[in-house]
């Protein structure tokens, strides 16, 4: 009788067909992990379903191989702050509800951070069902929301983290995106113990997105940026990443003439951005600002960039780790992080030489950059810029990969069911729920993946 796969159950709103950057990675990562394991995931409704797509709003479907379990919740704009936090709220009771009175067992939970407070939720349930419990944090929260000055009520925050590190502690593993959210994890804070913490950076897809000669590029041709140096920011436009400062760059008096500012998206901060840059006076065509592109086209869209600007709000260094970086080096483009010199982000444009790191907050000291990179791609004599982006690509394929990522994350999992199984033959409790097949030596598949 052939053993079964062990089950894996994650938590998190956002899943396909959201475009949302959360949930295009968690749908890809599952979709990787189909084959080896029975994935369930309990999600909520899109906040930008992917145009056309057809898909049970209530319900369990299949579809990848992973089973879905969409719950129904409030969804009011996110442009309003107390909507949003009541839309938190709402699928936040959603699934706790919907986990404990679902009749099936799980060998891994895995709980993510949209809403924040969803490791609360999947610690009950893998106690009730006898699994174990694993957090992926995408972000840390309150540490986000205190460091944009979000948290105006007294007390909230130190609440809401005594709560969470209870969930953190008592978990088997807690995944995090870099060394920088690690060491905020492990310090006086949060006090949680290291050996605990997997580092597993998110990814792109490098064989859907691909180089594509800016002479050739169909969004170039489409918005007509002809000989423009173009810098894009692309993705999300929230409060973590201080768009307002770049904007401002463009005002410089150094900022290249021929260099325009694309911002590719959408988020909470749009409008505010739009009014900012309507008060600056700036030359035609120096910002533009586009919708989220399908993602068929993501491709076309993050190849029309010279170059790309990543930038994180100074106050949330180790709160969170950017993966719109991957989709860029996929691309083959260079980098300008904007952030402080400890994150991940500017490290890895560091170390792998791909571009150039900013200090935040200074419109000039990113202007300084624009230039540099802009003079450096005119420059026939050297081959400096080329060479930054063929090192962006081979650093995507050699280590960002999707199924790089997959497989570190089926050994993690691999990891937990063997420490699962060594636990139950320690306190003789075979007849867990789908555990009780399990032994160390059925975890070695995920080596060989």
């Amino acid at each position: 009788m052939p053993t079964p796969r062990r089950r894996i159950v994650f938590l998190n709103r956002s899943y396909w067909p959201d475009i949302e950057a959360t949930g295009q990675l968690l749908s890809d990562l599952c979709r990787g992990l189909a084959p080896h394991f029975d994935v369930h995931v309990v999600c909520g409704q899109p906040n930008s379903p992917e145009p056309s797509s057809s898909y049970l709003q209530v319900g369990a479907e299949v579809r990848d191989g992973v089973t879905i379990h969409r719950l129904a919740h409030h969804q009011f704009a996110k442009k309003n702050p107390f909507g949003r936090i009541l839309n938190l709220l709402s699928f936040f009771y959603s699934a706790r509800r919907f986990l404990r009175k679902v009749d099936w067992g799980a060998d891994v939970v895995i709980s993510e951070t949209d809403p924040f407070l969803l490791p609360i939720a999947g610690a009950e349930f893998a106690r009730r069902v006898g699994a174990e419990h694993c957090v992926y944090l995408q972000d840390i929260y309150p540490d986000v929301a205190e460091a944009v000055g979000k948290v105006r009520i007294p007390l909230v925050a130190p609440l809401l983290r005594r709560k969470l590190r209870a969930a953190y502690q008592n978990a088997s593993r807690i995944i995090v995106l870099g060394r920088c959210m690690r060491r905020r994890l492990t310090g006086p804070r949060w006090g949680i113990q290291r050996d605990k913490i997997e580092i597993v950076p998110n990814w792109s897809d490098c064989q859907t997105i691909v180089p594509i000669d800016p002479r050739e590029n169909q969004f170039r041709k489409r918005f007509e940026l002809a000989d423009a140096f173009v810098v894009m920011h692309s993705g999300n436009m929230g409060l973590t990443q201080r768009l307002e400062v770049l904007i401002s760059a463009a005002a410089q008096p150094h900022w290249p003439a021929r260099a325009k500012l694309l911002l590719v998206g959408n988020g909470a901060s749009r409008d505010k951005l739009l009014e900012h840059t309507a008060r600056l006076n700036l030359p035609p065509g120096r910002v533009e600002f586009v919708h989220y592109q399908p993602r068929d086209q993501l491709t076309e869209s993050l190849s029309a960039a010279n170059v790309h600007v990543v930038s994180m709000h100074e106050n949330v260094t180790g709160c969170l780790c950017p993966s719109k970086l991957y989709g860029i080096m996929a691309a083959g483009r260079c980098v300008i992080a904007v952030a402080d010199p400890q994150t991940d982000l500017c490290q890895t444009v560091r170390e792998r030489d791909i571009g150039w790191c900013v200090p935040p907050g200074s419109p000039s000291a990113i202007a300084d950059a624009v230039a540099k990179a802009e003079a450096e791609s005119r420059r026939t004599s050297t081959c400096d810029f080329v060479n930054r982006q063929r090192r962006s690509r081979d650093a995507a394929i050699r280590h960002f990969d999707r199924p790089v990522i997959v497989k570190k994350f089926s050994q993690i999992l691999a990891s937990i069911l063997s420490d699962h199984a060594i636990d139950l033959t320690d306190h003789n409790l075979h007849e867990a729920p789908l555990s009780r097949h399990l032994s160390a030596s059925d975890s070695g598949f995920a080596l060989t993946l």
